[in-house]
């Protein structure tokens, strides 16, 4: 391992990359963006855009040409559930020394509890709970994908909401200042709302979710939806503590999970804690815990 002198934490998800580059003492000197990583999106165009943004990092601390070879990776990556693409990922490493490739989900985890056992809860346009025990156990809960899973997220809540569309339409509810700020952004017709709805991938259905965040505290039906997600987010975290109920758990994720917190049943939230750094720190530390 003598010829690595520059450990990277890669945090690749479904909107963006995000690199930090540490030296072997495993503190970071510098971090960049990039575009898009998900494995979903194809491994060429997830490598094409880790590495400009490793590139960027590099030139920010002057180095214009980096040599991968002395350079280890630890990477959270969106799509490595799936073992296809994850294995043509690692195939076509482009002279890295070493890769570890892990779920985003995990290394969310490692930069929460900072490399410690524990579990979270990521909220964000999905959802998903995983644990790492002390006996080297791994836990998962959730994550089954939308549009069946995600629960407690930005595209539960929009499912909520499109569905609410659809009642409002129908006239089985009233139309709210709520329903007509809907209406405005899915369209006011049977038509119009097949029409999106035809467009609705995940992104585009958590889309919805700052209108039910923004009504709130005045409507009875954004409430009860965001209620709803509290709820999950809670069940989300009793399937983590089954066997452990001393878990500690950290509820992770950016304006929505804070948003979601006055609904959170308030004992549960009262045994969680904030997390302590991020996932781009937490897949630096992984790479550290391998190779240092």
């Amino acid at each position: 391992m003598s010829k690595i002198q520059y450990l990277i934490g890669v945090d690749g998800g479904g909107t963006g990359t995000r690199i930090c580059i540490a030296g072997l003492d495993g503190i970071e000197m510098v971090r960049s963006d990039g575009a898009a990583s998900a494995l979903g999106q194809g491994v060429d165009k997830a490598w094409l855009h880790i590495t400009q943004a490793i590139k960027a990092g590099f030139a920010k601390l002057g180095i214009a040409e980096p040599d991968f070879a002395k350079c280890a990776l630890g990477l959270g990556m969106s799509g490595v559930h799936n073992p296809v693409w994850a294995e043509e990922f690692k195939q076509k490493n482009p002279g890295f020394a070493r890769i570890v490739v892990e779920t985003d989900g995990f290394s969310t985890l490692l930069g929460a509890t900072n490399g410690q056992h524990g579990g979270i809860i990521a909220i964000g346009t999905g959802s998903i709970g995983e644990a790492w025990l002390p006996d080297g156990q791994r836990l998962e809960v959730g994550g089954w994908g939308f549009p069946t899973s995600d629960e407690g997220s930005g595209a539960f809540l929009g499912l909520k909401a499109i569905n609410h569309v659809q009642r409002m339409i129908d006239g089985r509810r009233p139309v709210t200042d709520f329903g007509r700020k809907l209406l405005a952004i899915t369209g006011h017709t049977k038509a119009e709302v097949f029409s999106w709805m035809g467009q609705m991938k995940q992104g585009e259905c958590a889309s919805l979710s700052p209108v039910v965040v923004e009504f709130g505290a005045s409507d009875e039906y954004a409430r009860a939806f965001l209620q709803e997600a509290g709820g999950e987010i809670e069940q989300i975290g009793r399937a983590l503590r089954q066997r452990n109920p001393d878990l500690p758990l950290a509820i992770c994720g950016g304006g929505l999970s804070e948003a979601l917190r006055p609904f959170i049943p308030a004992a549960f939230l009262a045994s969680t804690v904030r997390p302590q750094k991020d996932s781009c720190a937490g897949a630096l530390i992984l790479i550290y815990q391998t190779v240092v």
